[in-house]
């Protein structure tokens, strides 16, 4: 197939590579099998205030698209990995191999998004080089992030013997992949986080923003927080979010209560978060108060007037968090205008995604505070630092799914059994850069994900990732 072979650099003696990285490494970036048995108004409703804040550079992008896999702190060092400082060209074997270990990695490798689709091509030669025997083939094959792209990489994978494709990445390309290779019985582990994309075998590995907002729910429920809301971009992103939210809100504990979408970047936006605020009704009801104690006009109520003043409304909005999944500038316009119209943050628990872990969101003041679930930091520092030094480059976060899938190839094919549907969905689960993970018979991927809280210093852990799936669920 012409596909590159083994880098001289990473020759090695059968199958003991991976033992050897598996002690020097201590597995903090290793796939473990079985890992469950080893871890455990009224009146008058205007006011004089100045007009209400608009941030300027809520680019139209982020409001049609589901935000990315969010940014992770300074890396620290992570010394004595095999592969430190080298350029691995290609790490494969075609001759080698047997047709039971050939694995194909469906990505965009041409096009706007062939940069980082060469990136995740990287991770995953970093996997190889961990991870992989001699006689495993990784195919490497362009998608051009397209349907009709993906149905064509597919079907070339099929050709050359894939007992298993890995990616792809965009929605589009894993339906027009997922179409061929279940035709084939070739099971799919897609980098894609969109759960529409998710049917039995084709599975849906990325970080999806439903499962994240599923953990710091059930968070902010162990913290008293029991009374939901959500505000939703209109569009496909917010819907889809939209659809999952009486089940995530139920499974936490929690009661679901208004939802409300707007149209980001619009005119529109401002009065639909004021109307989801209740503004106009808690600025009457202080109207109203206000006008009670100055007709009372004792001592007691001229004190109360006194605490009053300098307020604009009179009690909290009907719950106590919300889940926001907006990221970047659009995060920043919808935040500014919950509390231009008295939204405290202190008394209501602000719910997000992973594209929250963004340093450009730390400083904001209506943000201190919020929560959101990511994997625990520590893996993605250790692993970027080794990408940078041997790619001379930064790796997207989201490099990390390649790497943790092409590891779990590598890992299946190396035991007795190979690549099967068994192992895939081995209940027991997975452990890799992004932490605890399992395949599911329906396409999903569950995951253990930290919960962690925004500062002006940064994000941190508040909630630590379980370190098995006994933990989890």
């Amino acid at each position: 197939m012409g596909f590159p072979r083994l880098h001289p650099s990473a020759t090695r003696n059968g199958n003991s590579a991976w033992r050897r990285f598996a002690c020097r490494t201590a597995s903090v970036l290793v796939l473990s099998l079985g890992l469950g048995a080893c871890s455990t108004d009224l009146t008058n409703t205007n006011s004089n205030r100045e007009p209400a804040p608009v941030v300027t550079n809520n680019g139209p992008d982020a409001a049609t698209r589901a935000p990315n896999q969010g940014l992770i702190g300074e890396p620290s060092p992570f010394d004595g990995m095999p592969g430190d400082g080298q350029v691995l060209s290609g790490i494969y074997n075609d001759e080698a191999a047997t047709t039971d270990k050939r694995v194909a990695l469906l990505l965009p490798l041409s096009g706007p998004h062939g940069d980082l689709g060469r990136a995740m091509r990287h991770a995953a030669e970093l996997a190889l080089f961990d991870a992989a025997g001699d006689d495993f083939v990784l195919m490497p094959i362009d998608t051009e992030a397209t349907y009709d792209g993906g149905r064509l990489a597919a079907q070339k994978a099929i050709n050359a013997g894939a007992k298993l494709i890995l990616g792809p990445l965009f929605s589009d390309s894993v339906n027009g992949a997922g179409e061929v290779a279940k035709q084939a019985n070739v099971p799919v582990l897609s980098f894609s986080n969109n759960i529409r994309a998710a049917e039995p075998g084709v599975w849906v590995n990325g970080l999806s923003p439903e499962d994240q907002i599923k953990r710091a729910a059930s968070y902010a429920v162990s913290q008293g927080k029991y009374n939901f809301a959500a505000l939703l971009p209109q569009n496909d992103y917010g819907r889809q979010i939209s659809s999952s939210l009486d089940r995530i809100v139920n499974a936490a504990g929690g009661r679901l209560g208004q939802v409300a979408f707007y149209q980001p970047g619009s005119d529109s936006m401002e009065q639909t978060i004021k109307d989801f605020a209740e503004y106009n009704q808690r600025h009457a009801a202080l109207v109203a108060r206000k006008a009670e104690l100055e007709a009372d006009g004792s001592s007691a109520s001229q004190r109360a007037l006194q605490r009053l003043a300098g307020l604009d409304t009179l009690g909290d909005p009907d719950f106590n968090a919300l889940i926001l999944p907006a990221t970047g500038g659009e995060l920043r316009q919808v935040s500014a205008l919950l509390a231009y119209f008295d939204v405290d943050p202190s008394s209501v628990q602000y719910i997000g995604t992973f594209g929250w872990n963004d340093p450009g969101l730390f400083a904001e003041p209506a943000l201190n505070g919020g929560i959101f679930a990511a994997p625990e930091p520590g893996n993605w520092q250790a692993f970027s630092a080794r990408y940078r030094k041997t790619f001379g480059s930064e790796p997207p976060r989201i490099v990390s799914l390649a790497y943790d899938s092409t590891a779990l190839a590598a890992v299946l094919a190396g035991t007795e059994q190979g690549i099967t549907m068994d192992g895939l969905t081995n209940p027991t689960g997975f452990s890799g850069i992004d932490g605890v993970f399992r395949l599911t018979a329906d396409g999903r991927t569950q995951r253990g994900y930290a919960v962690m809280q925004i500062s002006r210093s940064g994000a941190k852990v508040i909630s630590p990732a379980p370190a098995s799936f006994d933990a989890v669920f």
